[in-house]
Formats: C-alpha cells, sequence, structure tokens
C-alpha cells in the first residue's frame, strides 16, 4: 500500500517552522500544516497496525495517544517556541505515556530517528534492568551483537563513567560492563533522506523496528505485562 504523507515534504515545512516558530507565521500556514500533519497520522496509524503484527504490546494503540502534539509546553522552559520542531510518535503499550520498551519515530529536519528501548527508567527499575543484564549477559550479548540488530541500531543513553557501586567486581574490559553503566537503554538507527523514497515508508519502518523485538522482550521481563 503506497504510504499517504510525504516525509520530504513534511520536512521542508518543518524546516519552514524551525526558522518561524512564531503563532502568527503558523495561523498563516495552519492548512498547510493541517495537509501535511492528517495523511502523517494516517500513516501513524498504519505504522502502529503493522507493528502489531509481531508485537502484542501495541495491539489496540489508537493514534492519538502514540502522536506528540505539535504545541509546546512553555510554562517551566527558556525557550519560549510555541511549537516542536518535529513530529514524533511512540509505538507501543501506552503510546507516548509508557514506561516499558517500546519503539519511537521522530521526523525533524536534520534528525531523523526511529529505533526504541527503555527511557530515563525510575531507579528501581534501572536496577531490576541492570540485574537482568548481569544475570543472563549471554542472552543479552547475543542479542545485542545479532547482526541484524547491530548493523541498524546504535545506543544513545545516557551513561556513568564508572560502574555503579553494586558492580564495581565487573572489570571496565568485561563485554557487559558498558550496558551496566547505562542510566537508560535506548537503541537509535538514523535513516537518510533516501530511505523514505518508496512507495511505502511505512512497511519499511515496521520491518526495521522489527528487528527491536528480541531486546523489547529482553527488557520488558522486568515489568509486570
Amino acid at each position: 500500500m503506497k504510504s499517504y504523507s510525504n516525509i520530504r515534504e513534511i520536512i521542508a515545512f518543518l524546516r519552514e517552522l524551525s526558522d518561524n516558530n512564531d503563532r502568527r507565521w503558523f495561523a498563516d500556514n495552519k492548512e498547510r500544516y493541517d495537509a501535511l500533519r492528517q495523511p502523517w497520522e494516517k500513516d501513524m496509524e498504519r505504522l502502529i497496525a503493522e507493528v502489531g503484527e509481531y508485537d502484542d504490546n501495541t495491539r489496540g494503540l489508537d493514534v492519538k495517544q502514540s502522536v506528540y502534539r505539535i504545541y509546546r509546553d512553555v510554562r517551566f522552559s527558556a525557550d519560549k517556541s510555541p511549537y516542536k520542531r518535529y513530529f514524533s510518535g511512540v509505538i507501543g503499550r501506552g503510546g507516548r505515556h509508557t514506561r516499558i520498551s517500546g519503539n519511537y519515530v521522530h521526523f525533524e529536519p536534520d534528525n531523523i530517528m526511529m529505533g526504541g528501548g527503555v527511557w530515563w527508567p525510575e531507579k528501581p527499575v534501572l536496577d531490576r534492568l541492570r540485574a537482568l543484564i548481569d544475570a543472563e549477559r549471554d542472552e543479552w550479548l547475543t542479542i545485542v551483537n545479532n547482526p541484524d540488530f547491530a548493523s541498524r541500531y546504535h545506543w544513545e543513553c545516557d551513561t556513568l563513567k564508572k560502574m555503579p557501586a553494586d558492580y564495581r567486581h565487573i572489570a571496565p574490559d568485561d563485554p557487559v560492563a558498558p550496558y551496566i553503566r547505562m542510566k537508560e537503554y535506548i537503541a537509535m538507527m538514523r535513516p537518510p533522506m533516501d530511505y523514505f523514497d518508496c512507495d511505502d515508508w511505512v512497511e519499511r519502518v515496521a520491518g526495521d523496528l522489527r528487528h527491536l523485538m528480541p531486546m523489547h522482550n529482553f527488557l520488558n521481563y522486568v515489568f509486570d505485562l
């Protein structure tokens, strides 16, 4: 099936928005925004359905739960720009409010990315994740070193410089050490623009996100699903 939205046109609009991030410009271009946003949300709905074919945690997710609004909450921010410079959404249980390992797609000028994992877990959850990785290190290393995963995704995580106190017994060159130092578990790929030059980018993205499923299944073992 052919995608409804054109990612090149979306990025071009968002680039203009980045240069004109004010309410008057947006009001003057609201029809353009709606003409791009509505088909993109249709494609996101299809992406949810495609991922739901292999991920039970995605089934039944409403697209409105998944996608982030364009409007920024500026109450507590030094940046008073009223609009986000990107379209994005979380594809997983709970949508953008999820706490478990799920998928994320992000469309922004010069910063298109897709991937997933566990974002900023609370300390009790992070403790359980580290303990699981340490206890099941062979399974974890098999997952993250699988060429289907490693050739597509790289880690974009906030990381400790030193091992956590409970893991000082792990040598710095131990293969599992980098994962114990992580404070979150986010694997991302940053496809070039021409990645989306196909009849159905939705199907293509869903196919690549599928290679995150072993990671999701492993990490989600610590959650009561």
